[in-house]
């Protein structure tokens, strides 16, 4: 008997509000769990719910849509969220009082736009997904066309703007994609 995929199918049990008898939940029930990945720090199954999903089961129990991610990319993201996390990240909604080194938030939504008409010059950039990026002291941000789902990553240190694929994906997953495609990069460059 597999616990964690049963663990696993009980959570998912109740995240997806699954009609039926709780008892009955299993290793294989309510959903198929096919493991794709088992590392030291993660573990990682797919299933197929109203769409493709991942199950993940790392320091808690968390489920994705795929959006179009392979397990790779996952890992990708994985890593770009932790080095966001560790960079002390203060969105747009964020007040930060006290911290004479947290721009205003007037002041950041001004150098985010500035950097999206670089990115799109002569057009208005959407901001997707905006941060200031305290510990690094630099901007970070998703930035999306008006008409298309296109969109592109741009602010990470010492990388040109680049696409960000996956519009399936919500763009804090796009974003912090980017930002392990990046280490990711840089590991392999030396």
């Amino acid at each position: 008997m597999d616990h964690l995929k049963t663990e696993i199918n009980e959570y998912l049990f109740m995240e997806f509000g699954v009609e039926g008898d709780e008892s009955k939940v299993s290793e294989d029930w309510p959903f198929e769990l096919k493991r794709v990945l088992e590392a030291p720090d993660v573990t990682v199954f797919e299933f197929q719910a109203d769409e493709p999903c991942f199950a993940i089961a790392d320091e808690s129990l968390n489920f994705l849509p795929q959006a179009g991610m392979t397990v790779d990319d996952l890992l990708l993201q994985r890593s770009g969220a932790r080095w966001i996390a560790a960079t002390d990240p203060v969105d747009l909604s964020v007040v930060r009082v006290g911290y004479p080194d947290v721009p205003s938030t007037a002041e950041r939504r001004r150098r985010l736009e500035a950097l999206g008409a670089d990115v799109f010059p002569g057009e208005t950039a959407t901001i997707l997904e905006g941060l200031f990026l305290r510990t690094e002291q630099c901007y970070l941000a998703l930035f999306g066309r008006s008409a298309t789902e296109e969109a592109t990553i741009a602010g990470l240190p010492g990388t040109p703007a680049f696409p960000a694929p996956f519009p399936l994906a919500s763009a804090w997953r796009r974003l912090a994609w980017g930002a392990g495609h990046r280490l990711k990069q840089q590991n392999s460059t030396g």
